[in-house]
């Protein structure tokens, strides 16, 4: 495993991050979970939303049976649209604390913006949080870099605590559809130079593109397995979240084909190519995973494996 640190967190944390949002039986979540430790990952994304509450239980529950809360790496999410205010952040992460049986989240992040809500109403709220030690650092998910840049710009002239985690979409596949509404890309050039001057740390999910990077056969049939999944439930004027439907184009194409030469030159699936890209980073940047099973968890360790140039990790972005 690989470790990196931010600002104000007193714990090392996984270069790669379990994501809980799929989880519903506790002897399977548990056997996963476990393995996770084994092969020194310590860190775990959770959102408020996640099944309704029922993922954010199950983490509870198998941490106060391992009895390990100190060795690991709470990541909350809450504050998502529709109840994206100061008063829904409050009362979701009460909820949310309260279901991963634990006093303060040593990450909390905002799960979306509300473009409504002044950004000093929002950086009071988490400061709030923070001095009543609810919650260790804070940060942003799918916020633009304009919003983010006032709302720390606000703290820092009101002697306020600032936002210094930003939890976007960032992988080599740049998003062209978002794959659920409100969602934001930080492979941009504004952002990533951003990120690398601050020294702000991102956690990004969808970091491998949901399969874009494998073979074409693939990766359609993992767009069909999405759209006839979602198709009961999804909302009227929602796209797919497929790999195709979010990622496909012709500047995303090269970047496959990129990815597909360096892997076979490094003798690596071109996934791993792929899930290493958003790890190589100038910044500490982080990747969240969705194993469901040990496999793909294993799978998803080898992207650890990979080791990147500044030149090849600008040659598959398509900068040189």
């Amino acid at each position: 495993m690989k470790y990196d640190l931010i600002q104000g967190l007193d714990k090392k944390i996984s270069k790669l991050i379990m994501g809980n949002d799929n989880q519903t039986d506790f002897d399977e979540a548990a056997k996963l979970w476990d393995h996770w430790i084994e092969v020194g990952g310590n860190a775990f994304d959770n959102a408020h939303i996640y099944g309704d509450g029922s993922m954010e239980a199950l983490l509870g529950k198998w941490h106060r049976k391992r009895n390990n809360l100190d060795e690991i790496v709470i990541i909350a999410k809450g504050a998502h649209t529709p109840n994206c205010d100061p008063k829904g952040l409050s009362q979701q992460l009460t909820e949310s604390l309260d279901r991963l049986q634990m006093e303060s989240a040593d990450i909390y992040i905002m799960h979306r913006d509300n473009l409504e809500i002044p950004v000093d109403e929002f950086v009071d709220a988490l400061n709030e949080e923070k001095n009543k030690g609810r919650v260790k650092i804070f940060g942003g998910s799918n916020w633009t870099l304009e919003r983010f840049e006032e709302a720390n710009k606000w703290a820092e002239e009101n002697n306020k605590t600032k936002l210094n985690i930003l939890n976007n979409n960032l992988a080599l596949c740049k998003m062209i559809n978002p794959l659920w509404n409100g969602c934001i890309s930080s492979n941009d050039d504004k952002i990533l130079h951003y990120l690398e001057e601050t020294q702000t740390a991102h956690l990004s999910w969808s970091s491998q593109g949901r399969g874009y990077f494998l073979q074409d056969d693939v990766t359609q049939k993992i767009e069909d397995k999405i759209t006839s999944d979602e198709s009961s439930w999804r909302k009227p004027g929602e796209h797919s979240s497929g790999p195709l439907s979010c990622f496909d184009s012709e500047d995303n194409r090269e970047r496959k084909k990129r990815v597909f030469e360096l892997a076979q030159k490094k003798g690596a699936e071109s996934q791993n190519i792929a899930g290493a890209w958003p790890i190589h980073m100038k910044f500490p940047s982080f990747a969240l995973i969705g194993p469901r099973i040990i496999e793909e968890l294993d799978s998803s360790l080898k992207n650890l494996e990979v080791e990147l140039t500044e030149e090849e990790v600008n040659c598959l972005n398509l900068q040189k």
